[in-house]
């Protein structure tokens, strides 16, 4: 794999031996895990859509490979950093109508944060990344190459907004991206910053113009 290739993967990945994430059905029929999302993900090599370590594990591979790498934290997500613990007063959530519970996951401003502990008043919320600190397993397999230049302009958005790319419109070598997307009955309007980077990776990685249109 070469940096701009866009493949599609599944994999199976594991921390201490347990699967905190997967693509496989069978997988997860066997272990008892429940989620209803097992398309393979796109990987856009280059553009760091998955951790370090299984990009570095993709550029060995050839569409039908699989293998399980091993990959170290620092090439996963990163060691612990204590200053990412912050405290804040329980009072703020109360006015909030916000009931705050030991283990469970919020949101300050936009970064997702996991309460570890709730006492005397203050609220402990770790902002690492769940996996931050530990080695990681994955079996990885490369199921497909992308080469349509209109799939991989789907797939981009995709990856970067979380939706959208039955909005897209394709017309005499020009991708078309709507300003407002609608999702889950909302609609919402694109951050300037958000269409920019998904108009460069089309723009870098395939032979589309891209516009947004209002």
């Amino acid at each position: 794999m070469e940096k701009g290739d866009m493949v599609l993967v599944d994999y199976v990945g594991r921390s201490d031996g347990e699967i905190f994430d997967l693509t496989v059905e069978e997988k997860a029929q066997e272990e008892g895990i429940e989620t209803d999302n097992f398309d393979p993900i796109p990987v856009l090599i280059g553009e760091q859509y998955v951790i370090e370590g299984f990009e570095e594990a993709l550029e060995d591979m050839e569409i039908g490979d699989e293998k399980e790498v091993d990959i170290p934290s620092e090439k996963g997500y990163g060691e612990r950093d204590s200053d990412q613990v912050e405290t804040y007063p329980e009072k703020e959530f109360e006015k909030q109508g916000v009931q705050v519970r030991q283990g469970e996951e919020l949101m300050i401003g936009n970064r997702r944060g996991k309460v570890i502990s709730k006492g005397s008043g203050r609220v402990r919320i770790d902002f690492n990344h769940p996996l931050a600190g530990k080695d990681l397993n994955y079996w990885i397999k490369v199921k497909e190459k992308v080469e349509d230049d209109q799939r991989k302009a789907e797939y981009i958005v995709d990856y970067r907004v979380g939706h959208g790319s039955e909005d897209l419109e394709f017309e005499d070598g020009t991708v078309f991206i709507p300003k407002t997307h609608s999702h889950d009955d909302h609609e919402h309007e694109l951050p300037e910053e958000l269409l920019d980077k998904v108009m460069e990776e089309i723009e870098d990685h395939t032979d589309l113009e891209a516009e947004v249109r209002e």
